[in-house]
C-alpha cells in the first residue's frame, strides 16, 4: 500500500507488537517530559503566579499536587493572512486548547521513580497551510484537523538515581527528538519537525498531532551527556487511510502491528566560554519503500542528522543571544526529500523595558530528491518539483508570566516543493508572504 513518502507497508512484520512482547515488566512502567509549540507546556512559567490566589482559589491545585498529581492547562490562538501567492489569498484562525496531567507514583502508591503522564488536545479551526498554502512544512505548528485528540499518555520509570529512564506508552517523538532550544521561538513547523521528515516517513511519522505506542530509553552518565533511544510503532493510521488525521481522529487507535520506527539522538553540552549543545541523531524505518522514479520495491529508510544550538553572547540577567543550525540527509531513490537544513538567530532581554521579550530569523531549506524529480520528468508534469524554502521573523512580547503575544511574517518559496496550482493548470503555486500573530497561555 503506498503511503506519503513513497513507503509501501510490509504486512508481514509485526513492529512494536513484537517489542511490546518481549518487553520486560520492570520496563513496562511510568515517566514524564514536555514546549509551546509541542505538545506540552512547561511547568512555568504560568498566568496562575498574575491570578488571585495563584490561580488556585480553593486549594485544590496545592492539594492535588501533595498527593502527587500536577495538572495544566494552555492555550494557543492564531490568526494568519496570506497576503500574496499560495494557492489562494486570505484569512484563517485556528487554535489548541490543552489539558495534561502528571502523576508522581512514589508520592501515590510508594513506587518510587515512577510517573504517569497523559495530555488532550482540543483543536478548532482551519489552518493556513491545509487552506491556503499547501507547503510541506506547516506554516505553524499548530494547525490538525478540528477535533477532540487524545495525545501522549505513558508511564516511565527512573533508575539509577535518575540517570536511566524508561518511557512506555503513546508517544510523540517530535516531543523529545529532533529539539533546538533556539528555534522554540518560531511558529513554522519545519523548525520543530523538519519538512524532510513530514516529506519522507510515512504519514509524517509519529509526529504532532499524532503519538504512537513506543518505548523509550533514555540515559544521561553525566550533566554533559544524554542518549535517547526509541522504537515507535511506525503508521498513526491505517496504511489505506486517505486522510489520516481523519482515520485517527481521537488519537486512540493505538497500532502496534506495523513496521517499527527506530531513533536514536545523543545530547553533548559544552562551554565555549559560553554554552552550547550538539545533538547527534538518526532513524531507521522498517517499512518497504517506493523508489521515486521507478516504483519498484526498496526495502526500508533512514536518515541522518545534527544540531547545533549556540550561545554567542550574553549580557545582563536575561540579555543573550544564541544560533541554531540543523542538518539532515537521507537515501535518494526512496525518499521525496533527500537533504534539508535551517539556521537562525534569536535576540532575548534586548528592548529596553522588556526583558522577558525575545526576537528572530529563521531560514529553512529542504531539496527534492534528484529521484524524485526525474519521475516528474518522466511523467511529462508541467512543473518539476525542485525545493521549499522559508525564512521566518518573529516576536514574541511576554503579556505577564505565562501569557505571550507574537507577531509572525513568513516568506514560503515554492510551497510544496514547486508544484502544479490545482486552480492555474500549467503554473505552479506561487510564493506565499503569510503574516499572523500567536496568543499563548499556560496555566
Amino acid at each position: 500500500m503506498l503511503l506519503g513518502g513513497g513507503c509501501v507497508v510490509r504486512r508481514g512484520r509485526s513492529g512494536v507488537a513484537a517489542l511490546v512482547a518481549i518487553c520486560p515488566p520492570a520496563m513496562c512502567v511510568p515517566l514524564s517530559a514536555h514546549a509551546e509549540d509541542s505538545k506540552g507546556p512547561p511547568a512555568s512559567p504560568s498566568i496562575a503566579s498574575s491570578l488571585p490566589a495563584n490561580g488556585d482559589p480553593f486549594g485544590t491545585r496545592a492539594s492535588l499536587a501533595a498527593l502527587g498529581v500536577t495538572f495544566g492547562i494552555n492555550y494557543i490562538g492564531e490568526g494568519f493572512d496570506v497576503v500574496r501567492g499560495g494557492r489562494s489569498r486570505g484569512t484563517t484562525f485556528d487554535g489548541r486548547a490543552e489539558f495534561y496531567s502528571d502523576a508522581d507514583m512514589e508520592k501515590i502508591a510508594g513506587w518510587k521513580g515512577a510517573t504517569f503522564h497523559v495530555n488532550v488536545f482540543g483543536l478548532h479551526g482551519v489552518g493556513p497551510t491545509t487552506k491556503r498554502v499547501g507547503s510541506i512544512g506547516p506554516v505553524t505548528g499548530v494547525e490538525a484537523l478540528e477535533t477532540v485528540r487524545l495525545y501522549e499518555i505513558w508511564f516511565e520509570q527512573a533508575l539509577l538515581d535518575g540517570k536511566l529512564k524508561i518511557r512506555f506508552g503513546q508517544m510523540s517523538a517530535d516531543a523529545e527528538f529532533w529539539l533546538s532550544d533556539a528555534a522554540s521561538l518560531f511558529l513554522n513547523g519545519t523548525f520543530g519537525w523538519p519538512a524532510i521528515n513530514a516529506a519522507n516517513m510515512p504519514q509524517g511519522g509519529p509526529a504532532y498531532p499524532f503519538a504512537t505506542p513506543g518505548v523509550r530509553v533514555q540515559f544521561s552518565p553525566n550533566d554533559n551527556v544524554t542518549i535517547l533511544a526509541a522504537v515507535f510503532n511506525s503508521l498513526p493510521a491505517s496504511p489505506n487511510a486517505a486522510d489520516p488525521q481523519r482515520d485517527n481522529r481521537y488519537g486512540t487507535n493505538f497500532r502496534i502491528s506495523d513496521p517499527p520506527l527506530a531513533m536514536l539522538e545523543g545530547h553533548f553540552k559544552y562551554d565555549l566560554g559560553l554554552p552550547g549543545k550538539l545533538r547527534l541523531g538518526g532513524w531507521r524505518e522498517f517499512n518497504d519503500f517506493t523508489d521515486q522514479r521507478t516504483g519498484a520495491i526498496i526495502d526500508g529508510n533512514y536518515g541522518l542528522y545534527a544540531i547545533v544550538d549556540q550561545q554567542i553572547w550574553k549580557g545582563g540577567e536575561h540579555q543573550r543571544v544564541s544560533v541554531f543550525g540543523r542538518v539532515a540527509g537521507g537515501a535518494d531513490k526512496q525518499n521525496v526529500m533527500t537533504s534539508y537544513f535551517d539556521t537562525g538567530i534569536v535576540f532575548g532581554g534586548l528592548v529596553p523595558g522588556r526583558a522577558k521579550d525575545s526576537f528572530g530569523a529563521d531560514f529553512g531549506y529542504g531539496r527534492i530528491s534528484s529521484q524524485a524529480r526525474a519521475g516528474d520528468l518522466d511523467a511529462g508534469k508541467a512543473v518539476i518539483r525542485d525545493y521549499e524554502a522559508v525564512l521566518e521573523l518573529n516576536y514574541r512580547a511576554e503579556i505577564v508570566p505565562g501569557w505571550t503575544v507574537a507577531p509572525d511574517f513568513q516568506y514560503i518559496w515554492h510551497p510544496g516543493g514547486h508544484v502544479e496550482d490545482p486552480g492555474h493548470p500549467g503554473a505552479a503555486v506561487a510564493d506565499a508572504v503569510v503574516i499572523g500573530a500567536r496568543t499563548a497561555i499556560n496555566y
